[in-house]
């Protein structure tokens, strides 16, 4: 089985370096004092998906003879918010810069194999997610 995770989150993740999620970067930059560096509009759009979410879907993986066969199965919220949104939850200053080429306008990760092959839902809400990064 191949489990693809979208965005991980959660406590201790880094805060800075190539990976680094927007999550860290922000939490990071307003424990600093920084404003929250939005990369373009800020509409573009992520899943994100809380770490214990994560290990939890591992663990449901390991332990399900359904999941075998080579399925790739995608781990994620199943709903996608914009940075704009990440912004909001973390309530500091922004600052918007130019956009990077290339970048993705928006992921969201399809849950039903999740749900079909593991019983797996997320249960961590985005914004109980990031308090948690914060306690």
């Amino acid at each position: 089985v191949c489990l693809r995770y979208f965005n991980v989150y959660g406590p201790r993740q880094p805060l800075e370096g190539a990976y680094a999620t927007v999550i860290g970067i922000f939490l990071r930059q307003k424990a600093k004092g920084e404003p929250l560096t939005i990369v373009g509009d800020g509409e573009q759009t992520r899943d994100f998906t809380y770490v214990g979410d994560i290990v939890r879907a591992n663990i449901l993986a390991s332990e399900n003879p359904k999941a075998g066969g080579g399925e790739v199965i995608n781990i994620g919220s199943g709903k996608n918010y914009s940075i704009n949104q990440i912004a909001s939850f973390i309530d500091n200053p922004t600052v918007n810069i130019p956009p990077r080429d290339g970048e993705a306008r928006d992921t969201l990760a399809d849950i039903g194999k999740a749900k079909e092959l593991l019983g797996w839902e997320p249960r961590v809400h985005i914004e109980e997610g990031i308090k948690n990064c914060r306690a």
